[in-house]
């Protein structure tokens, strides 16, 4: 997940190095999925990932368009059409703590992964934020009565 300027700097200079080396451990695949680093394809309703397929780019493809084309982007089948993605690993961290970076509290994953495994999280922070913004002041505060 890209790196929000606010939080920037929570995370250490050497944060790339990092992240790459939960990656490789990893083996470059999601941990919780498996789907493969930089893999191209579409997930199903079940969200299953299905790789785009040699033959199905020769088969589909116009021959000047088979690795010009960058995902996202969609192709016709049989089946209807399909949105190509591109699988792009993040690291999580576990305790949703930045400067925690213990090998133990990064995970390897997917974005889907990644925002399933982050969304109670992402729920209590935006519940917070919505309520901070609501209590401005004091309900009964007497400067806003005179």
């Amino acid at each position: 997940m890209p790196i929000k300027p606010e939080n920037a700097a929570r995370y250490p200079v050497d944060w790339k190095q990092i992240r790459d080396r939960a990656v490789a451990r990893a083996g470059n695949r999601c941990q919780e999925c498996g789907v493969f680093n930089h893999a191209w394809g579409w997930r199903d309703r079940a969200g299953v990932f299905n790789e785009v397929s040699k033959r199905t780019m020769r088969d589909t493809w116009p021959r000047d368009e088979r690795f010009s084309r960058k995902p996202p982007f969609e192709i016709r089948t049989v089946d209807g059409v399909l949105k190509v993605i591109e699988i792009v690993l993040t690291v999580a961290h576990l305790d949703h703590t930045p400067e925690n970076c213990a090998e133990e509290n990064l995970r390897a994953l997917c974005q889907r992964c990644h925002l399933a495994y982050d969304l109670p999280h992402h729920l209590q922070t935006a519940y917070a934020t919505r309520r901070a913004g609501k209590a401005v002041a004091d309900l009964f505060d007497a400067e806003h009565f005179a």
